[in-house]
């Protein structure tokens, strides 16, 4: 549990920055500060046994929900009404870094729920295992999240 929240976040923020490169220019100040909040976040989470600032972060994860929610939902919304609108970011981008904000929000509200950090003595095999299990899971989803990006749309391929 200790090292989901911060993983979460710093795959969220890296697939924010990158589907900023292709946004539109209202979107992509949105993105780009989103981002780097989220990996800072991550990374300050990471360094310590329980998440930093849990109520102000599961605020910034509810505002980055709902922003996820506007950014899936506008472009379809406006092409009903017989307008266009184009972010300039991929739904399934917008949807996974969703997805990862959603589990850090989840483990930030139970962090809270909980009320205290867990005093267990730290069993070095079992962190392993699960910072691995998270680390694989969390890096599944951002290659997808970022291959539907230009940025990931645009690497080469090449098989040595």
């Amino acid at each position: 549990m200790r090292t989901w929240p911060g993983l979460a976040a710093i795959g969220a923020g890296l697939i924010h920055l990158g589907s900023s490169v292709g946004a539109v220019p209202a979107a992509l100040t949105p993105l780009l500060l989103l981002g780097v909040a989220e990996v800072l976040w991550g990374v300050l989470a990471l360094s310590r046994t329980a998440p930093p600032a849990a109520p102000a972060a599961a605020g910034g994860t509810a505002v980055a929900l709902v922003g996820t929610v506007v950014g899936l939902l506008l472009p379809g919304s406006a092409a009903r009404h017989g307008f266009s609108v184009s972010l300039g970011v991929p739904p399934v981008a917008f949807a996974v870094g969703g997805a990862l904000d959603l589990a850090v929000g989840v483990l930030l509200v139970v962090h809270l729920l909980r009320g205290r950090i867990e005093t267990r003595p730290m069993r070095p095999l079992r962190f392993v295992l699960e910072a691995g299990a998270a680390a694989a899971v969390v890096a599944v989803l951002v290659t997808q999240g970022l291959a539907a990006t230009s940025v990931g749309g645009s690497m080469p391929m090449q098989m040595h």
